[in-house]
């Protein structure tokens, strides 16, 4: 090899190569674009010359390896048949098998330049092969390939190692302050229907819960009913006294004059609306009273004291 940084590649892979055993694909890994933060180790690939343009992609976590970080990144590598995957002889699938064999090293002219850098530093090529070395957590692994490059020229990847600033978080706007809505009204009690008026001389019904009146007890006539002890024992009332609840007596009325009957036939009812019965009984009182004046009068007459 006739470029410095070509040779040292190439005796640091040699003396890797003895601990791989057989060249195999990578496994599938990592994500797209950078580390969103420092764990993880970010690794550029710029296929340059060959096409395709600069891939970036992340291998998260502790990284043992360039080997490792390059895999787990996510990248489709070949090893050469001689050393193994201890010297990267494609990316990818390039070059392609057509333009190299990968049966030995390739050559100074046209190979995969190793190259490291700090987050937000410079690109620097490394001096140690992807098995010597442990790109710590952070960190930037760089991948270019040179075509027809001198020693002093190799090109190095063509994307800056570092993470891009994550965009401001920005604060959702507060959500209007939630109204309550008013309680609903209780329904209205359906109108209650007038009671009936009551008939004249009645009492009104009393309202439902309301207490019942009171009825008045009538008045007390003259005199009491007989207590139950004189009921009981019989005990005559005292003389001069009137028992208990009998009305007192009449006083004896005079004798009134001999009444002579006289028929007296029903009349039919006169015109004022008194029966004919009744003025007949009437006027018979009237006459057998001055009879009785008569009779009076002629007593005092004959009375020979007088």
């Amino acid at each position: 090899m006739s470029a410095r940084p070509a040779r040292a590649v190439l005796v640091l892979a040699v003396a890797a190569a003895s601990s791989v055993v057989a060249p195999g694909p990578a496994t599938a890994a990592g994500s797209a674009g950078y580390c969103p933060d420092a764990n993880g180790v970010t690794v550029v690939v710029d296929f340059k010359e060959l096409g395709g343009g600069t891939v970036v992609r992340c291998a998260p976590g502790d990284q043992a390896t360039g080997l490792a970080a390059l895999k787990n990144a996510g990248f489709q590598i070949a090893g050469t048949l001689r050393w193994g995957e201890g010297f990267i002889c494609r990316i990818e699938g390039k070059p392609s098998t057509s333009t190299e064999k990968c049966v030995d090293t390739p050559p100074a002219s046209a190979y995969w330049s190793y190259w490291h850098a700090p987050h937000g530093g410079s690109w620097t090529y490394s001096d140690k092969g992807v098995l010597n070395r442990t790109p710590p957590t952070g960190s930037f692994e760089g991948w270019a390939f040179s075509l027809n490059r001198r020693a002093d020229n190799a090109p190095r990847p063509a994307v800056p190692p570092s993470r891009p600033a994550p965009p401001p978080r920005t604060t959702p706007p507060a959500s209007p302050p939630r109204s309550t809505p008013p309680a609903p009204r209780p329904p209205s009690p359906p109108p209650q229907a007038a009671p009936p008026p009551a008939a004249a001389g009645t009492t009104p019904p009393a309202a439902p819960g309301s207490p019942s009146p009171v009825t008045e007890a009538p008045p007390t006539t003259a005199g009491t009913a007989q207590s139950p002890t004189d009921q009981a024992t019989g005990t005559p009332p005292a003389a001069g006294t009137t028992p208990t609840g009998v009305p007192p007596a009449a006083p004896p009325a005079e004798p009134a004059a001999p009444i002579t009957p006289t028929e007296v036939t029903a009349a039919p009812d006169t015109p004022n609306g008194l029966p004919l019965a009744t003025l007949a009984g009437l006027l018979l009182l009237v006459a057998l009273a001055g009879g009785g004046i008569v009779a009076a009068r002629r007593r005092r007459t004959v009375d020979p004291d007088d």
